[in-house]
């Protein structure tokens, strides 16, 4: 059987674009410029024929095609990594190692993330270290801290504020950019969510 199917590069610039309604979020999801998030992105709307976003002065909107397309594609990404997991358990489902700079060990719970049962299958031990260059050289998954970057190709993703601390910041999730989708992130950024809305 012959696919003709977008390149998955073009795909995966339209899905992070779409989730956040923004190249910019987008681009530090994935570890590149706003520019080529854009660009893939309209690489992709030649090649389908179909505008998927309307382009306002200050953010994005789905046309109709771009919010029927984006639960698809979404799902497409979630069975991929599903399939690639079952496959290759100990590449795709090990633990993480989570560098945790001090000043977000101050503001989060005494022995986050190891006492947050939600964490267990994810997270296998958290580092104290503000150093990101400890990602690149693989001694750490993912670099937790507050503020800072520009992170060049690591991708950022940024946590709502905590609240009911003495300086509330706003949090930064570094990894390298393959990782910032993986089910290992998704469940360290939920749990930061979850902290953020409690005040926890």
């Amino acid at each position: 059987m012959t696919y003709r199917l977008p390149s998955l590069n073009t795909l995966r610039a339209f899905e992070a674009a779409a989730r956040h309604l923004s190249f910019k979020t987008a681009a530090s999801e994935l570890g590149v410029t706003p520019g080529a998030v854009s660009q893939q992105v309209k690489k992709l709307e030649a090649s389908l024929g179909v505008a998927l976003f309307r382009r306002l002065p200050h953010g994005l909107l789905l046309t109709e095609a771009g919010e029927t397309y984006l639960p698809r594609i979404t799902q497409v990404f979630e069975d991929l990594t599903d399939a690639t997991e079952e496959i290759a358990p100990d590449i795709n489902g090990r633990k993480f190692v989570v560098g945790i700079c001090p000043k977000v060990a101050a503001v989060l719970p005494r022995g986050w993330p190891g006492q947050r049962d939600s964490l267990q299958p994810h997270v296998r031990q958290a580092i104290e270290t503000s150093d990101v260059n400890r990602i690149r050289r693989d001694e750490i998954d993912c670099l937790i801290r507050l503020g800072g970057g520009p992170y060049g190709d690591l991708a950022l993703v940024e946590v709502q504020h905590l609240t009911g601390r003495e300086r509330a910041s706003r949090l930064h999730f570094i990894c390298k950019a393959g990782l910032a989708d993986c089910r290992q992130s998704k469940a360290i950024l939920a749990d930061l969510d979850a902290l953020a809305l409690s005040g926890s």
